[in-house]
């Protein structure tokens, strides 16, 4: 096994030198292609209407030729981008993961058994890449959804991986059978098994590093805290970390990551603020285009798309995942790696709306409230003053759940300068308990900041 510039060794033997990775890439592609172009319904058809020779795309370079994939299109008909399976083995289906939070309805993606074995690589990648190994001790904090999604059921398949241990917390909505628990019963949990990573979504965590605390329970072992499913701010991590080492933890690192249902893992940080790193290039491309589909010149932010190189299941081709990023294809300055890599994360597309007429960007205000003290939970809502009524003006409602101990005389009007003096707007401040704001349904992906104008004109 060769080793990074850093003495670290590189991760399950892919040679990471960019000048390394392209061919492999290209050849990968050039696969794909072919087998689209016989047995995909979706881009079979697409590239006979816009007619494209499948052969003209001999590489990454060459993928502007290729229109650009919504995810409403992919909603719209999620069979038709399920390549058509052959007796092959390889071929056969394994299981179905479901998107979360972009329509009202999941989308399934489907996973053959060539995917699976795929997965299970790149999560041993992502895990190695953050600095875990088989002596870790995880405590899956992701909810249990009621269709399968891949946060939960990965978390599993990485200590499987990388041949760590792991305990599921088991949270979630469904209700079939009394198998799920509830916060004070994963808290317990988690303060018994002495772990060694957290894994889940940021806000969760933080419940739960609240709820241990209440219980007076301590976390000694703690020395990661492995994130996704919603942006992880810089203010967010040291919360994080400064709640752990409450706790009794010594030396804590919050590893951040950009995670997507149609990747079936995540792009992660090598160390904090060293960029998301693709763990597995020979498997999918990443890049930033511009609103026309051009790939976007090196330090300009661009909509992130992927592309698979390499799936039997279902495959999407220069599909915009809804993010706005800066995409780098160099060295890591950090740890070496090429392959792609998410330098700067920008924003979601469609995070702003107008109330008051005041452009008002929710991602800005999720960060403003999440820095007042005080505050556990939180979720902003603008609504018209009289529902289905637009001529009685429009509000912005922030509800909020406080942590153990605090005093809602001093977090609510706190939160209200807060977001008056960053965003221009008084909003009303509600509190409510934590499960008010954020149903069990709602804990993988929080919808943060909703807009329910619309739907009240519909």
């Amino acid at each position: 096994m060769s080793a990074l510039p850093s003495g670290r060794p590189c991760p399950s033997g892919l040679p990471w030198d960019p000048d390394a990775v392209a061919p492999l890439q290209d050849e990968r592609l050039r696969a794909t292609m072919r087998r689209v172009a016989s047995r995909h319904p979706y881009y079979r058809d697409l590239l006979r209407e816009r007619g494209i020779d499948p052969g003209d795309v001999q590489g990454v370079a060459d993928l502007p030729l290729l229109p650009l994939t919504g995810k409403a299109d992919f909603a719209a008909a999620p069979e038709r981008f399920r390549l058509e399976p052959t007796g092959d083995p390889a071929d056969q289906l394994w299981d179905i993961a479901y998107t979360s939070g972009s329509t009202s309805t999941p989308t399934p993606i489907y996973q053959a058994a060539y995917d699976f074995h795929a997965i299970l690589l790149a999560q041993r990648r992502m895990a190695e890449i953050r600095g875990m190994t088989s002596a870790d001790r995880i405590a899956n904090l992701y909810p249990l959804t009621p269709q399968p999604h891949g946060a939960w059921t990965r978390a599993n398949h990485a200590a499987a991986a990388l041949g760590a241990s792991v305990v599921c917390g088991m949270s979630g909505a469904t209700g079939w059978f009394g198998v799920s628990r509830r916060l004070p019963e994963v808290a317990e949990l988690v303060v018994a098994s002495d772990p060694t990573t957290l894994w889940g979504v940021p806000s969760y965590l933080r419940r739960v590093l609240d709820e241990v605390a209440r219980q007076g329970g301590r976390l000694p072992s703690v020395r990661m805290l492995a994130v996704s499913g919603e942006p992880c701010t810089p203010e967010t991590a040291d919360v994080l970390a400064g709640l752990t080492r409450d706790l009794g933890a010594r030396e804590v690192v919050v590893s951040n990551s950009l995670g997507a249902s149609e990747l079936q893992c995540g792009l992660v940080e090598c160390e904090p603020g060293g960029g998301f790193h693709n763990p597995a290039p020979e498997l999918f491309h990443i890049e930033a285009v511009d609103d026309d589909g051009r790939p976007c010149a090196p330090g300009t932010p661009g909509r992130l798309t992927l592309t698979h190189l390499d799936r039997r299941g279902t495959v999407l081709l220069r599909y915009l995942l809804g993010d706005v990023v800066t995409v780098d294809h160099g060295r890591c300055p950090h740890c070496g790696r090429g392959g792609g890599r998410v330098v700067a994360y920008h924003h979601r597309t469609g995070s702003a709306t107008k109330v008051r007429g005041q452009l008002l960007d929710g991602q800005v205000l999720g960060r403003t409230v999440e820095r007042v003290p005080g505050v556990l939970e939180h979720r902003a809502t603008v609504r018209w003053t009289v529902p289905s009524d637009p001529l009685s003006g429009d509000e912005l409602v922030v509800a909020v759940a406080l942590t153990a101990g605090a005093d809602a005389r001093e977090v609510v009007p706190a939160v209200r300068t807060a977001v008056k003096q960053a965003c221009r707007v008084t909003p009303l401040v509600e509190v409510a308990t934590a499960d008010e704001i954020f149903p069990a349904d709602e804990r993988m992906k929080p919808r943060r900041f909703l807009d329910e104008r619309a739907s009240a004109n519909r």
